[in-house]
């Protein structure tokens, strides 16, 4: 199929680009706006050819983008495409906090006391919800589908897919910044188990190059994930790419297909399960090679890049 896809420019947007994955492992043509997040320079056309090659598109998929230092996303495209059938278009909004991207001056603060605040406002892009055939939302709640909106999360890209190797760590607790859920507690829980239980090998830091990273990602038995600035990070599948058992916070967000809790992965909603469950599974091993061997399949049958663009092309192409 020829798809036409509005996407950001020169910023890179995590479900942007593993849409863009799956549609090429699809075999779809693409047929872009702007170059990044996987596009090639071939794939690229400028305005007036954009708008001409619309007529032999089979999906045109419009592409939410974070604005930072660069151009926001070409929707005048879709403004000049009036006559292309609206069944068959699409918006994915990968935002987080609001529909803009962007936080409210107190929101992740707030976010720490009451979860709600982490679904901000505006939240819907309505001016996409009414121009489209169908929007789907990275952070989706039950709310939203109950408007017919489809959640569309993160999910597993190739790169996530890290090599297998000897599990000798038992726990890798790693997060970029700790503002946002309960990453905070969980290196502090990490560490109040570094010291009463010696003998077992727990990494906590960050700011690792990818090399060394990567390399400790594969060789963890247990990755504990909790949310960034959305629920869905992408930690946790990372997680399930190296086959690690994931310890995830519980998300508030709508999640196709979701993993069974504790057959491929692990969820916690406080620091007291946090605690209990990271003691459980360090005493049982076996039971974290199990689960993360099944949530490794499971991601990569239902959560992959192809997945992710399977469904969205499924719904808008009859």
């Amino acid at each position: 199929m020829i798809v036409g896809c509005i996407t950001p420019d020169g910023k890179q947007d995590y479900l942007v680009e593993l849409v863009i994955e799956g549609l090429r492992k699809r075999g779809d043509q693409i047929v872009a706006s702007d170059l990044s997040n996987g596009i090639r320079p071939e794939e690229v056309l400028n305005d007036n050819d954009f708008i001409e090659a619309a007529k032999i598109f089979d999906a045109l998929l419009v592409f939410f983008g974070k604005v930072r230092g660069n151009r926001a996303p070409k929707y005048h495209l879709l403004d000049s495409l009036n006559n292309f059938p609206r069944e068959r278009t699409a918006y994915i909004d990968g935002s987080e906090w609001s529909c803009t991207g962007w936080d409210g001056p107190t929101q992740a603060r707030d976010s720490l006391l009451d979860p709600g605040k982490r679904r901000g406002s505006p939240w819907i892009d309505e001016k996409m919800f009414q121009r489209v055939g169908t929007y789907f939302k990275r952070e989706c709640h039950q709310q939203d589908v109950d408007r017919g909106i489809v959640p569309l999360p993160f999910g597993l890209f190739d790169r996530h897919v890290y090599p297998t190797k000897d599990k000798d760590i038992d726990i890798f607790c790693s997060f970029g910044h700790t503002k946002t859920g309960l990453r905070k507690q969980a290196i502090e829980v990490c560490q109040r188990i570094q010291k009463l239980r010696p003998d077992k090998k727990i990494v906590i830091g960050s700011g690792f190059d990818r090399a060394a990273f990567s390399d400790m990602m594969s060789r963890s038995r247990i990755v504990i994930d909790a949310w960034g600035g959305g629920d869905c990070c992408d930690r946790f599948w990372e997680a399930l790419g190296a086959s690690a058992c994931c310890l995830y916070q519980r998300y508030n967000i709508v999640m196709p297909k979701p993993l069974c809790d504790w057959v491929e992965a692990v969820s916690f909603s406080d620091v007291k399960e946090l605690e209990k469950s990271t003691n459980l599974l360090l005493d049982h091993p076996d039971l974290c090679s199990e689960i993360g061997q099944k949530g490794h399949k499971f991601a990569k049958n239902f959560h992959s890049s192809q997945s992710r663009a399977d469904e969205i092309m499924q719904r808008i192409v009859k």
